[in-house]
């Protein structure tokens, strides 16, 4: 399928966009009850169509992994859909990222309560366990690309070391109490970004062999090209407060020197007392300096367990611990199985 073909395809009306414009019409008419009253609640569950009047009909409020990255003989950790068009609004939040992309017209989303509008060529990174709903109620489409929280640092592993907006966010995710519920980056309806995500839209679709990895290097290419474009129109909600600036900052000094990294390493190199950085930490994460470092040396364990056939102990030695068998033990007692047993659930 090329890019061209994907896109007719996408402008044709699926099964369940007729029957939300044909709710969208009733709704708006003196008929409404009586459209609501032919409706089967079974049929509706089954469907997973979102009717907000049905008492006992399908309304999810909190999405899970397990309701999207379900298929067990798959290891993706991306999955790329068409919002379907005239889908009720309705407020709801999930488990993983989601990325919003308006590739045709325009859209409203309602986040946290802050109504923004999303023109062609604009993603919204939406974080996890954020409140949102999105509107399109015209020929407008959007695609949504939905990221898997849990391996999230697998495919973002470069860009979490660099100091940019898209870092702050995902930092904010991975490690602060109180995160970033949006990121808005405009691509100016730029054919080079639109074709790349249309491409992954292909690839998600055909699902050839090793069609994961690759969607997992797309999605880092994407990211990649966003920033090397348009890094200074990216919009963080509202006015990020310094002390979550400069927490932002530590963090990525932080995950670029994690195996050797002190308190009075960070004091130093941001020109601030070992108390006032341990504070921010606390502030931030809810986690003392110790608890978050060996946090993220687990979170590099883990990514090396399961992209590389480096023996144990040299990954031991890697992400910061100097004895094999001290390593091991808290690994277990963290994970419930020890590193070997880990590599051999994720090979």
């Amino acid at each position: 399928m090329t890019t061209k073909e994907l896109l007719n395809e996408l402008q044709n009306w699926n099964e369940h966009e007729l029957f939300y414009y044909n709710y969208y019409i009733a709704k708006n008419s003196k008929n409404f009850q009586e459209f609501l009253n032919t409706l089967d609640t079974e049929y509706l569950k089954k469907k997973m169509l979102i009717v907000p009047e049905i008492k006992d009909g399908f309304m999810p409020d909190f999405v899970t992994d397990a309701d999207y990255f379900f298929d067990k003989n798959s290891q993706n950790n991306v999955i790329l859909t068409k919002h379907n068009r005239y889908t009720p609004a309705f407020f709801h939040s999930h488990q993983f990222f989601e990325l919003i992309y308006v590739l045709k017209g325009a859209c409203r989303q309602n986040i946290a309560y802050e109504q923004i509008d999303l023109k062609e060529g604009d993603f919204c990174l939406v974080s996890p366990s954020t409140s949102h709903s999105i509107e399109v109620f015209n020929n407008s489409l959007i695609i949504n690309i939905l990221i898997r929280r849990g391996s999230f640092e697998d495919i973002f592993y470069n860009v979490l070391k660099d100091t940019n907006k898209v870092s702050q966010f995902f930092n904010s995710s991975l490690y602060s109490k109180k995160n970033n519920a949006y990121l808005i980056m405009e691509s100016k309806n730029d054919n080079t970004i639109k074709e790349h995500v249309l491409s992954m839209y292909i690839e998600y679709t055909e699902r050839k062999k090793y069609y994961e990895n690759i969607l997992d290097s797309s999605l880092m290419i994407l990211f990649s090209k966003l920033l090397q474009q348009y890094e200074n129109t990216m919009k963080l909600p509202g006015e990020v407060r310094k002390s979550s600036a400069l927490f932002s900052d530590i963090m990525a000094y932080f995950d670029a020197n994690y195996q050797t990294i002190s308190l009075n390493d960070i004091a130093r190199h941001f020109h601030f007392s070992t108390a006032y950085c341990s504070r921010l930490i606390k502030k931030h994460t809810g986690k003392s300096f110790t608890q978050l470092q060996q946090s993220i040396r687990f979170n590099k364990a883990c990514f090396f367990l399961k992209h590389t056939n480096q023996p144990i102990a040299e990954i031991s030695a890697l992400v910061g611990f100097q004895n094999v068998e001290h390593f091991n033990r808290l690994f277990k007692k963290r994970y419930q199985k020890t590193p070997g047993q880990f590599r051999k659930d994720n090979n």
